[in-house]
């Protein structure tokens, strides 16, 4: 009986990483955080500066993984390149600092930025339970109502049709 070859499927096509790399850097970061910018800075043209740097940075950053990835083209990523420059341990604590903090927050802000949005067309108005605290003396409003719902049941939805599309080969 051949024995069957396995591996990573390179099947992202240069529109799929387009949309990916745009929904990473753009995200909903640009949607929520302009007009607080604006409000901060006080001048468009300092939005408009500041928008334009971090287009730079953001460039510069996808250069470099773009010769990392040529120099050592192996599955793993981020998890590869600090593995062969810092070590094992390194690479370990990134991984999972990627899997708890920062996998879970850019899902979580996704789910708060469509709930948020929704809310432009559907009332989303109800808060069940409110709380105030400090955290690292900071203060923190927290609230438990309808946009939250949402945003939990968007991720769930989302999450479960990832889970299908990966199960079934979509």
């Amino acid at each position: 009986m051949p024995r069957e070859e396995t591996g990573l499927v390179r099947s992202l096509t240069l529109a799929d990483t387009t949309a990916l790399v745009v929904g990473t850097v753009i995200g909903t970061g640009v949607f929520l955080k302009t007009a607080v910018m604006a409000q901060e800075v006080g001048s468009p043209g300092l939005v408009l500066a500041a928008w334009v740097t971090a287009g730079l940075l953001s460039l510069a950053g996808a250069l470099t993984y773009a010769e990392l990835g040529a120099m050592l083209p192996h599955a793993g990523g981020e998890y590869v390149y600090l593995r062969r420059s810092y070590g094992e341990a390194t690479a370990f604590a990134f991984g999972w600092m990627r899997f708890f903090v920062a996998g879970s927050g850019s899902i979580a802000i996704l789910g708060t930025g469509f709930a948020i949005f929704l809310s432009a067309f559907v009332p989303l108005t109800g808060v069940w339970a409110e709380s105030r605290f400090t955290l690292l003396g900071q203060p923190i409003d927290w609230q438990l109502g309808a946009k939250q719902v949402v945003a939990v049941a968007v991720i769930a939805l989302l999450s479960a049709v990832n889970c299908l599309a990966v199960a079934f080969g979509g």
